[in-house]
């Protein structure tokens, strides 16, 4: 009898140790896991980059190691805007990327950047393109409650503290419910404004005048 009851303890006691061993391969194995994990920092390298006339940003890179978004920044008016995004390949050979923007009379400016883990960004040389397009212009239509404009541009609105209040890509902005004051407006890299008075009543047959502040009117 106690024979058998140590046969049975001893198989318990092996079965104990086969677990623990299991157990501490799998925490080497989460160890190696982690080693595996390492953290991807920026190293592409540009081989080429080309800006097409209907507003097709394409490059090729290599020396990629590891996937990174590829962000896509256009400079306008005065400073550098996200204009595109792509995920990295990440592999060293030789990669390449297309993303669709939108072109500026004149003179257009693009890069590429990439963040690695270690938050340090990574920027390629700066581009240039000249558009040959025809020259955005703006009208405020909609008995004075909307900028439209004449094509497609990336605009920006400043209120009259100096804060962003719109910005983005289109042909129109609804303005109702702005507050009365004078407003700076970026588009097509250009620099325009507009005067915003205060509305009583909306969709007022009577239109309510908006027009460029003195300072921005052309002479």
């Amino acid at each position: 009898m106690k024979k058998g009851f140590f046969i049975i303890a001893y198989i318990f006691y092996s079965l104990l140790q086969a677990t623990s061993i299991f157990a501490g391969n799998g925490n080497n194995g989460g160890g190696n896991t982690d080693n595996k994990n390492e953290k991807i920092v920026s190293t592409f390298i540009v081989q080429s980059f080309k800006i097409s006339k209907d507003g097709m940003v394409n490059w090729t890179t290599n020396s990629e190691h590891g996937s990174l978004p590829f962000i896509v920044e256009q400079y306008i008016f005065d400073k550098w805007v996200k204009v595109g995004e792509v995920s990295g390949i990440g592999t060293p050979t030789p990669n390449s990327y297309s993303v669709p923007v939108i072109l500026h009379t004149g003179e257009n400016k693009f890069r590429v950047r990439q963040k690695g883990y270690d938050k340090m960004s990574r920027f390629s040389d700066t581009f240039t393109y000249y558009s040959k397009k025809e020259p955005i212009s703006y009208t405020i239509t909609d008995k004075n409650q909307t900028v439209s404009f004449s094509g497609d541009t990336y605009f920006i609105i400043y209120n009259p503290y100096g804060a962003i209040v719109k910005q983005g890509y289109g042909n129109s902005v609804d303005i109702s419910n702005y507050t009365k004051g004078y407003y700076c407006l970026v588009y097509d890299n250009k620099l325009g404004g507009f005067e915003k008075k205060k509305v009583l009543f909306k969709n007022t047959p009577f239109p309510i005048v908006i027009d460029p502040p003195h300072w921005l009117r052309k002479k």
